[in-house]
Order: structure tokens, then sequence, then C-alpha cells
């Protein structure tokens, strides 16, 4: 064991010593010069020979550094990394922001043996703060890197999967790289989270829950009440949509109380959304309203997560008839305004189909379903909003008498009932 450290030291120094000289512009002639050959310069940076403490002590005072100190640095690094993987697998923003900004200061961190780790990582940070154009460059750089490590390639898969899932809307793409994961190379259960979110946005309930409870169980061993109340309502969107659950038996007002209590204001946010959607869908308008309006005061109207609240609010305001056309329009005008300036497209056709129902403007409406919104929707795999748009174009064209297009409509949702009848 004595002996692998030793050796371990003798690489460490040489690299320092590589990344220093170079850093300095030095040529391994210039740094040996009085010291040592250029020949023994190189093979103490590749760490294939032994070299006297005097001879180190002696080169790192030629390039200016305190040698025990850079080879503990060094060690440290790996460290400060993991530390800074983890504080974001587990949400805790201002953490990572100083772990971020320490590793920034750190020389060392530029040598090679760290790149791909840092980059890594460093991609997994843009998607926690929601700079997804920066995230989007360093993937498509990592795309061109050659022979990764098992857990590179594996983490890798975890953040496309999660860039999919928060930028493209691709839940099919994302989970084909979600499910090619082995844990047995990346010990990250948070994965489960991400496969959880996109098989919810495809509607499907048991496998959302499946996973989801997969990675509540890692999020309550590490003690992450961030993750713990995100997972949690993602479980309870599954439970509460069952017809028969009973309203009064609700765990949201629990996990907002929860969020509340520990300061944790943008999980608050998400469950006050998510309940107000859950009480407009029982047909509660009033409370939905305020569940929403609450939401909307808690946000920053600079990130989709206020667009969603502000649609939210949009449908539970004409649903109750307390606001007028004016002000409905208003509403509909800075949403659509703002998805555009944000760049979210399936936002920006939500409030565009809200500009034209306001407006009254009914075949232009269902022109933009019909060839815009619905077909996004189904490529997309959002198979609940899919089958809500099948069932207002077949109520259009029935109107109209137009029953050949109308039961284009009605078809895909006969046939998945088709596949499920099992009676005689």
């Amino acid at each position: 064991m004595a002996e692998n450290a030793k050796e371990l030291v003798i690489i460490i120094q040489g690299k320092i010593i590589k990344f220093h000289r170079e850093l300095q512009h030095l040529s391994q002639s210039d740094l040996g010069k009085g010291i040592c050959s250029k020949t023994h310069i190189s093979k103490i940076e590749r760490g294939i020979t032994e070299v006297s403490k005097d001879t180190i002590k002696v080169l790192a005072k030629r390039l200016c550094i305190d040698m025990q100190a850079e080879i503990e640095t060094y060690l440290s690094i790996e460290c400060l990394l993991k530390e800074w993987h983890d504080s974001i697998i587990l949400k805790l923003n201002s953490k990572a922001e100083r772990i971020k900004e320490e590793l920034e200061g750190i020389v060392l961190l530029q040598i090679p043996d760290f790149y791909r780790s840092k980059t890594l990582i460093l991609t997994r940070y843009y998607l926690l703060i929601e700079e997804g154009t920066l995230a989007e460059t360093l993937i498509k750089e990592m795309d061109s890197w050659q022979d990764l490590t098992p857990y590179d390639k594996n983490m890798l898969l975890h953040i496309k999967g999660e860039f999919f899932i928060n930028y493209h809307q691709e839940h099919y793409k994302a989970i084909s790289y979600l499910k090619l994961i082995d844990i047995t190379y990346y010990n990250n259960p948070e994965y489960y989270y991400h496969l959880a979110v996109a098989y919810h946005c495809m509607d499907s309930r048991v496998l959302t829950y499946y996973y989801a409870n997969k990675a509540l169980t890692f999020f309550s061993k590490t003690h992450s009440f961030t993750r713990i109340i995100e997972t949690e309502m993602l479980m309870l969107i599954q439970v509460e949509q069952e017809e028969h659950f009973d309203p009064k038996d609700s765990g949201y007002p629990r996990l907002i109380e929860m969020a509340d209590n520990y300061g944790l204001t943008e999980q608050k946010a998400k469950l006050l959304y998510n309940y107000a959607y859950h009480q407009f869908r029982t047909g509660s308008y009033d409370r939905a309203l305020e569940y929403y309006r609450q939401s909307l005061e808690i946000r920053k109207p600079t990130n989709s997560l206020y667009l969603m609240s502000l649609e939210g609010y949009l449908n539970a305001s004409t649903k109750l008839g307390v606001a007028s056309d004016k002000e409905l329009l208003r509403l509909a005008k800075k949403g659509f305004s703002l998805a555009n300036k944000l760049n979210e497209p399936m936002l920006k056709h939500f409030f565009h189909l809200h500009i034209l129902k306001i407006q009254n403007y009914r075949d232009q409406y269902f022109n933009y379903l019909e060839t815009i919104v619905y077909p996004l929707f189904k490529n997309m795999g959002y198979g609940t909003a899919a089958e809500a748009y099948e069932i207002k174009l077949f109520d259009y064209y029935t109107e109209k008498g137009e029953m050949e297009l109308a039961n284009k409509y009605a078809l895909p949702i006969l046939e998945k009932y088709r596949k499920n009848n099992e009676l005689v």
C-alpha cells in the first residue's frame, strides 16, 4: 500500500510540474537548465522515474510553487467535484454555487485529468440553474468524446435524458437515454426521478409511480427534503387522478406546509400549481384560481414555471367568468409575449389558443389546433393533452356535420380502449 502511495505521488508530482511549466510557457530544456537534462524532465513529467526530494524542491522553486501544497490541492479536487455533484443532485443551489466558485479559483483544475468530470458536472449545474443553452453547448462537445469511462458514459446518458425532458419535451427520446443507464457503474438513483417525470408527461401512471417510488427511497436515505417533496408530489398526482379518489384526502396541504416550514419557496410554488390543477380538474374553479394566484406571487416572470401558473390562472378565470374579455386578452398576450421571449414554444401555442378563443375566432382556433398544436403534442407523447384535443376536434367536426373528419379524431381513443378490452 505504501509503495502504491509513493508511486501515486511521483505521478502527481510529474503532472503538476508539467502543468506549471506549460502554464509559464517554459520548454523542458528551460526548466531543467542547470538542474537536469531535458530527457530527465520528460521522465519526471510522465511519472516514470523516481527523483530526489532535492531535485523536486529545486524544480518547484524555479516554477514558484509549493509542491506539497500543490499535491494536497490536486488530491482535494476529486473530493470537491464529488461534493459539487452531490449538491446538484440534492438541489442545494447555494452550496452548488459556492463550490463552483471555489473550484474556479483552483488553477490545477485545468489539468486534463479533471476536464471530463468538471465538464459533466458543470453541464448538470447549468441544467439545475435552467441555463439550457449553455448545457446544450457542452452536450454537443461531449458527444465527440472517445473512450469514456463507464461512469462518464452513464452520467452523459443521464444528462441527455434530463435535457430532453426540460428543453425539448421529447419524452420518448429522454426515456431511451435514461433506460440505457447501468446503475452498477453510475451509483446515482436520482435518474429514476427523471424517468418518472418523462413517464408522467406521457400519461403512464403506473411507471411514473414505480420510478418515483424508487427515487423517493434514495432521497429519503440522503435526507433531501427538497427532492422528497418533489417526488412525493409526483406520486400524489398519479394517485389523485384516479376516479375513486376523494379530494378530501388530498396530500397537498401537508406537502405545502412542509415546504413552507423548510423555506422551500420553489417547491411550494410547484405544489400550489399542482394543487390548483387538481382543483381545476374536479371543478373547484374558485379554489384553483386562488392557488394559481398564490403560485404566481412566488414565482418570477423569468421562466417557464411562471408561465405555467399564468396559463392555469387564465384557464380558471375563464371558467369562473370573473374577468372581462379585455382583462383575459391582456393576460393571454402577456403570456404569449413572455413565452416568445423565453423561447417556450409549447406555452406560446397555449397562449395563442387562448387569444383566438377569447376573441371568438372559432375557425382559426380549430385550424391552429388541428394543424399545429395537436400534431406537436401527439409526436411528443403528451397522451392526456392529445386525447383532450382529439375530443375537441371530434366535437367541432361533428357540429359541422363533417363525420369523416370527426371519426378521424375518435379513432385513436377507440383504439386505445379496444386494446384494453378484456370482456367476453
